[in-house]
């Protein structure tokens, strides 16, 4: 037996498991919104939001009212709670979360 390759992959394996622990510190600071209609699940930016959110009758039309940015290229603005998400239209990616005024 060749005990190179037995090391690596028992420090490969030894280090999985803190890998969550890395990825959660590192998105503690990010803005954060709780859907009312997904179990009080957070969505972060780079979540994926429920389906109900990517349809055009969800969307802010009046945005710039809102004092928001203006829309990327397929997205659109909705409204959760006390929170405006920008909410990519194609696979429903958050990609900006802004507190309501």
């Amino acid at each position: 037996m060749k005990l190179r390759p037995l090391l690596s992959a028992l420090l490969f394996t030894a280090t999985l498991p803190c890998l969550p622990l890395v990825a959660s510190a590192a998105q503690s600071t990010e803005e954060s919104v709780t859907a009312p209609e997904t179990h009080n699940r957070e969505l972060k930016v780079g979540d994926k939001a429920p389906d109900q959110y990517k349809r055009d009758d969800a969307s802010v039309v009046d945005w710039k009212a809102n004092g928001l940015p203006a829309p990327e290229k397929e997205s659109h603005w909705v409204r959760m709670g006390d929170h405006y998400v920008l909410v990519q239209i194609t696979n429903g990616v958050v990609l900006a979360i802004q507190p309501a005024n």
